[in-house]
């Protein structure tokens, strides 16, 4: 449950995207540093109260004060301050915002949060696996399939990814020479 009263109420994992992976503590006023793993790191100035999920399970919600660019990331400051030992304890975890609040993208495009954990079929049905994590090429992504006897590297591109459905978690390919 996370405290407070903004209005996010309780944090349960399925209902939030993660928007940033916390590194390290900064200074000695309780910031944090945070490698961004939204598509827009200016999305933090807009951000007032998120949720962190620290890596032993705890949530709570935070109101930010303050975002500073830095490199590879940006310095994140809360109101109240937290203590070094606070900052501490969430190292490792990740900031979260509720999906609703994740804006939407132009048709054809997909956030990663909703790629993975798809299920993989190819266009004569047969089922290949799960995405399990999607790997940034810089000419495309890569989606990486775990399948029951093998893992597939299915490059996302037009040739090759026939359909997406969102609703039924399932994605349709067609296999080109190398995927098989």
């Amino acid at each position: 449950m996370c405290t407070g009263d903004t209005g996010i109420g309780e944090c349960r994992k399925e209902d939030f995207v993660a928007v940033g992976y916390i590194v390290k503590t900064h200074g000695i006023k309780g910031d944090i540093k945070v490698i961004s793993l939204s598509d827009n790191p200016r999305r933090y100035s807009t951000l007032k109260k998120v949720c962190i999920f620290t890596k032993s399970g705890m949530t709570k919600e935070y109101h930010i004060e303050r975002v500073i660019k830095a490199k590879g990331g940006v310095i994140v400051g809360f109101t109240p301050p937290l203590t070094i030992v606070e900052a501490e304890e969430i190292v490792g975890g990740h900031i979260m915002v509720p999906a609703d609040e994740v804006p939407g993208l132009e048709r054809g495009h997909y956030y990663h949060f909703e790629i993975i954990g798809m299920d993989v079929y190819t266009t004569d049905g047969r089922n290949l696996g799960k995405i399990v994590d999607i790997m940034e090429t810089g000419s495309n992504d890569v989606y990486i399939v775990k399948g029951s006897d093998r893992e597939y590297l299915i490059p996302a591109i037009h040739d090759v990814i026939k359909e997406v459905d969102i609703r039924t978690r399932r994605m349709i390919i067609s296999l080109i020479d190398g995927l098989t």
